[in-house]
C-alpha cells in the first residue's frame, strides 16, 4: 500500500455541541489534523503464506501473529464443544520437548507471551518478545508446530473447567441474552450452536487431533508482523514448517444477509421470554444488516451513532437512560462480516421497566422517529466517526489487523483513502432510507431476560423459555 495523506478536519460548528456543552464552544477553531496511512511490507512466499509487515525500531520489542485459515465454521457436522476443548487442551499441551506447561515457562522466561486462539473463520498463533529473543522463541515455535500433542491429562482438566463455565453461564443476565439472541438470529448454523455439557462430555480425543491436523494442514496463511522486526529471520523460520498433510475437510459453513433473513422469517417465534428470577432485566433486539462493503454501509454507520451507536451522545443514552431514568445502561451496535452484518440494540433495565423500556426502544428506532431527525444533528455524528477514524493507526498492530480484516471483508483498494469522504457524503435522505430497510422494529428478533411474569406486560407474543432450552 502508498503512503497515503489523509486530512481529518476537526472543526466545531458554531452550534454543533450547543445542547451537550452549552455556547462556550462557539468560538472554538480547531486545526485540520494531518497524519499518513503507514506504508506495510506485503509479500507472498512460495508456499501461498502472504506477509504482512510494518517495522517500527523505536522499541526492541516484536509482535507477530500467524493466522491460519481454518476455523469453526469449518467443523461441517461435527459438535461445536470440539473448538474450545482444542483451544484449551492444546495451548496447555506444549510439545513432546516440552510438555504441558513447560513450554509456556520457557516463553514466561523470556518474558515473551504465547497465544492461541480458535475462532469462527480462523486460527490465531500469536507471540511478542524481546528481540534479543528472537532465536530462542523460533525454537520454542518449532517445537509447539511440529511436536504437536495433546495431553489426556490437560484434556480432561480443561473439559471439568469448561463444564463449570457452561453451569455458570446463566449467572449474567446479559450474558444470557447475549447467547440466546445469537442462538435466535443464527439458528440452525455452527455459529448459533451453543455448547453444552453433554456434547462436550461426547468429545473424544480422536475429535480434536484429527481437527487440530485440519489446522496444520491449511495452507492459506497470513502472518503479520510489527515492532523492531527482521521480516527476513520470520520467512526464514516459515520456510522450515512443515505444512501437514490430512483427510478431505468437510465443507465450510456460509453465512449471507439473505440466509439470516430467511433464517428471521422462518423463526416460528421473534419475541423470547427468558424466565430469569433478577432485579436487574436485559432486552436485545437484533436484525440482519448488508455486508461490510455493501455501499449502505456508510450511512448504517451514521445512523448507529445518532440512535445508539454514539454513547452519551446517542438518543438511547439521553432518552432512555439520562431523561427517564429507565436502564443503567443502553446502546447499539453494528457489526460488519464479510458477507453479512448484524445491528444490535440493548438495555439493562430493572426488571419492573422492562415493557416501558421496549415500547422506547422500538420508538426510538421507528421511521418515524428517525424522520425527525435534524441536519445538526447529522454533522454532529458525521464529526464524530471522521474524528475517531485517525484511531485505526495508533498502534503498528492495530493498522495490520485492521488491512487484514478489510482484505477479508473485500473493501474496495481505496477504502481507507476514501473513508471520510464517504462518510461526510451521507445525507438526511439516507439515514431515513436505511432506517426504514434495517433499523425497522417490524423485523428485528427480542430478547428479554426477566422473570417469566414479564409476559403479561410484554403481550401474548412472548414466548417463555428457560435459559437453556432450545429456541424453538
Amino acid at each position: 500500500m502508498k503512503n497515503k495523506i489523509i486530512i481529518v478536519i476537526l472543526f466545531l460548528a458554531p452550534t454543533l455541541f450547543a445542547r451537550e456543552m452549552g455556547d462556550f464552544v462557539k468560538d472554538i477553531k480547531i486545526a485540520p489534523f494531518y497524519f499518513s496511512i503507514p506504508a506495510f511490507v506485503s509479500e507472498k512466499l512460495s508456499d501461498g503464506t502472504e506477509i504482512l509487515a510494518l517495522p517500527n525500531s523505536e522499541f526492541p520489542i516484536i509482535y507477530s501473529e500467524l493466522h491460519i485459515y481454518h476455523g469453526k465454521k469449518d467443523l461441517g457436522k461435527r459438535p461445536v464443544e470440539i473448538i474450545r476443548l482444542l483451544e484449551d487442551s492444546w495451548e496447555f499441551s506444549g510439545s513432546k520437548s516440552y510438555p504441558k506447561d513447560t513450554l509456556l515457562q520457557e516463553f514466561e522466561n523470556l518474558g515473551a507471551n504465547f497465544s492461541l486462539s480458535i475462532g469462527y473463520h480462523k486460527t490465531v498463533i500469536g507471540f511478542s518478545y524481546l528481540k534479543k529473543d528472537e532465536a530462542r522463541v523460533f525454537e520454542l515455535f518449532q517445537s509447539f508446530w511440529k511436536e504437536s500433542v495433546l495431553d489426556d491429562e490437560v484434556i480432561s482438566t480443561m473439559r471439568g473447567r469448561i463444564s463449570e463455565e457452561i453451569k455458570r453461564r446463566n449467572d449474567n443476565p446479559s450474558a444470557v441474552g447475549g447467547r440466546k439472541s445469537q442462538e435466535l438470529l443464527f439458528s440452525n448454523t455452527i455459529q448459533g450452536t451453543s455448547s453444552t455439557i453433554q456434547g462436550l462430555g461426547g468429545i473424544k480425543k480422536e475429535d480434536l487431533v484429527e481437527f487440530q491436523k485440519e489446522i496444520l494442514s491449511e495452507k492459506k496463511r497470513v502472518l503479520i508482523l510489527s515492532g523492531d522486526v527482521n521480516v527476513s529471520s520470520w520467512k526464514k523460520n516459515l520456510s522450515s514448517l512443515e505444512v501437514y498433510s490430512s483427510a478431505p475437510k468437510a465443507g465450510s459453513e456460509e453465512i449471507t444477509t439473505e440466509s439470516l433473513k430467511q433464517s428471521l422469517t422462518n423463526t416460528k417465534n421473534k419475541n423470547i421470554l427468558v424466565d430469569k428470577d433478577v432485579s436487574q432485566s436485559f432486552v436485545i433486539m437484533m436484525g440482519v444488516l448488508p455486508k461490510h462493503n455493501d455501499p449502505d454501509f456508510y450511512s448504517i454507520q451514521v445512523l448507529n451513532y445518532i440512535i445508539g451507536g454514539g454513547g452519551f451522545n446517542s438518543y438511547f443514552m439521553r432518552e432512555i437512560r439520562n431523561n427517564r431514568g429507565l436502564a443503567y445502561s443502553a446502546g447499539s451496535s453494528a457489526d460488519f462480516q464479510d458477507e453479512y452484518g448484524v445491528i444490535n440494540f440493548f438495555a439493562m433495565t430493572k426488571t419492573e421497566s422492562v415493557p416501558e423500556v421496549v415500547s422506547l426502544m422500538k420508538e426510538l428506532i421507528d421511521s418515524k422517529f428517525i424522520d425527525t431527525i435534524k441536519e445538526e444533528e447529522l454533522l454532529r455524528a458525521k464529526v464524530a466517526i471522521t474524528n475517531q477514524f485517525v484511531f485505526l493507526f495508533d498502534d503498528s498492530k492495530k493498522v495490520l489487523n485492521n488491512d487484514l480484516r478489510f482484505k477479508e471483508h473485500h473493501m474496495p483498494k481505496e477504502y481507507l483513502v476514501n473513508f471520510r469522504e464517504n462518510i461526510e457524503k451521507v445525507s438526511l435522505l439516507d439515514i431515513r432510507r436505511v432506517g426504514k430497510l434495517y433499523f425497522n422494529p417490524e423485523k428485528l428478533a427480542t430478547v428479554v431476560v426477566g422473570p417469566k411474569s414479564l409476559k403479561q406486560g410484554l403481550g401474548e407474543k412472548f414466548q417463555v423459555i428457560s435459559p437453556e432450552d432450545r429456541i424453538p
